[in-house]
């Protein structure tokens, strides 16, 4: 007997298998569900710009932002500072700008207050609210000697190098030198801060220098300079400093000379235009009849009243004491000894007119001369552009010209003068009318 075989196929079987097994499944995952819920999201407020203890320019501008998380769509910020509510808004970004102009100064509260229906939920920081703009440094000045020692034939250096200030750069602030520290300066407030400068007398030089920048402010300091006596002959020696009519003159040896160190002022003030009489009374003129370009220039005389209505070539005149006039010969001698390339003797100085080739730059000043005018005064002549007072009765060429007389007259009414000029290096020599009002020095005997 023949066997018979059933035949099926195994493909329905597994599908059967298949759901029943993702059913199992399904309903598992639904039972750990139901274990497990999702937590519900907490709102949150947070104050995300600026930091908390920020600290702020006053007058700034700050933007405050906060962001929130877990409220419903018609949420609203409100922003306050310290107890005022100073901002509200429902529209993300939640901000808002916070002008600092006109708060004081230290710690500010800065609060976001996050709220809907259900919630109420508050952040805040601290913000600091700072000044700092620094106060304005004076600046720092610095002074530099070369040689740090020397005697009175060493010409020194001087300069400000290494000088700074905290606003300003080095090349912007202005420089004045007092190289004896005696009160007196020697530069008007300048951008230059190199001069050279010789000493007269032996000392222990308290050298001075101010430093300003360009909000005004001025500070100083001082170095000690240690000069020695050359060894060579010291025509002031004994002379430092001379008394005489009220004033103190100090003293300056050049070459063989001592001169005194500023012009006359000495004798009460006339009015320009009025001619001196021969009596008992120094009279001078103050140029533009004010005592106070007395004070810084000296007077102004006439030859006649400066050599005291006695015309010899030589004679004390208003000296002092032991002091004359000089004579046109003792100017030249000056003259050839300060010039760099005429010496004293050489022809040259018995010409008339502008003549020799720096005698005049190095006897002016290192202040008070217009357009770039002044000198090196490396001698310490210290000649000042005083001006004077011609017979067209005005008064001309303060800050420009600086006249000198001398004790020597023609046979008629002229007197030998000098002049310095601000434009030029060289030294003028001619005649002028004696009615005319020049500056005087004093050469002792």
């Amino acid at each position: 007997m023949k066997t018979k075989y059933i035949h099926f196929t195994l493909a329905p079987l597994i599908i059967i298998l298949a759901v029943l097994l993702l059913a199992i499944s399904c309903k598992k995952e639904n039972n750990d569900n139901n274990d497990n819920p999702t937590p519900p999201i907490l709102p949150e407020c947070k104050i995300i710009i600026p930091d908390d203890s920020s600290m702020v320019q006053i007058g700034n501008i700050v933007s405050v932002e906060a962001s929130i998380i877990g409220f419903s769509s018609d949420a609203k910020v409100a922003f306050s500072i310290d107890t005022s509510t100073v901002s509200e808004t429902s529209v993300d970004p939640y901000n808002f700008q916070w002008d600092t102009e006109g708060w004081e100064l230290g710690s500010h509260i800065v609060r976001a207050d996050a709220y809907d229906e259900n919630n109420l939920i508050t952040d805040e920081i601290i913000v600091f609210l700072i000044d700092t703009i620094l106060p304005l440094m004076p600046p720092v000045p610095v002074i530099n000697i070369a040689p740090e020692e020397g005697n009175t034939d060493t010409i020194f250096s001087f300069d400000a190098y290494g000088s700074y200030d905290n606003e300003d750069p080095a090349e912007a602030l202005l420089f004045r030198w007092d190289f004896e520290g005696d009160g007196y300066w020697d530069t008007e407030f300048t951008l230059e801060s190199e001069f050279e400068h010789k000493y007269t007398h032996p000392n222990n030089y308290q050298v001075r220098l101010e430093v300003m920048d360009t909000d005004g402010m001025i500070s100083d300091t001082v170095k000690s300079l240690m000069v020695g006596h050359s060894g060579n002959p010291d025509a002031c020696e004994g002379y430092v400093t001379v008394p005489h009519g009220g004033q103190v003159y100090h003293t300056v040896a050049i070459g063989d000379q001592c001169w005194l160190r500023e012009n006359l002022n000495i004798g009460v003030m006339t009015k320009g235009g009025e001619v001196p009489s021969n009596n008992d009374t120094i009279e001078k003129y103050c140029f533009d009849d004010d005592t106070a370009n007395c004070n810084k220039y000296g007077g102004l005389y006439m030859w006649k009243e400066m050599m005291n209505h006695f015309p010899l070539q030589g004679s004390q005149g208003i000296c002092p004491n032991g002091w004359h006039i000089p004579s046109d010969d003792e100017w030249k001698e000056l003259e050839g000894f300060v010039d760099s390339q005429y010496g004293v003797g050489d022809p040259v100085w018995d010409e008339i007119y502008y003549r020799g080739f720096d005698a005049g730059k190095h006897l002016k000043a290192l202040l008070g001369w217009i357009s770039g005018g002044n000198g090196d005064n490396i001698f310490d002549f210290k000649a000042l552009p005083g001006g004077y007072w011609e017979i067209s009765f005005s008064f001309v060429r303060a800050g420009e010209e600086a006249h000198f007389w001398s004790s020597t007259h023609d046979s008629g009414h002229n007197g030998r003068e000098r002049t310095l000029k601000y434009d030029n290096d060289q030294v003028s020599r001619s005649y002028s009318w004696d009615e005319s009002a020049f500056s005087v020095r004093c050469l002792r005997d």
